[in-house]
């Protein structure tokens, strides 16, 4: 990715780690909002979350060492 758009190590991992999230912790507030009807929206973000954070798990390995070593 660094190569295909000439950027810095450092500069293409931020940009990675970026897209590797969705911020759900924003969306809580506005889904714990919505009627009752909706509560599962609330279950459905939560998850959501737990999934991203076993992403950057995997990506604090991953992108350093496999995907953008510094060399």
């Amino acid at each position: 990715m660094s190569r295909l758009f000439r950027l810095p190590v450092k500069s293409a991992r931020t940009i990675i780690f970026s897209l590797g999230t969705r911020n759900s912790f924003v969306a809580l507030p506005l889904a714990l909002a919505l009627p009752e009807v909706w509560g599962t929206t609330v279950i459905v973000i939560v998850v959501q979350s737990l999934v991203e954070l076993l992403g950057m798990m995997f990506y604090l390995r991953w992108v350093p060492n496999k995907l953008l070593p510094i060399r």
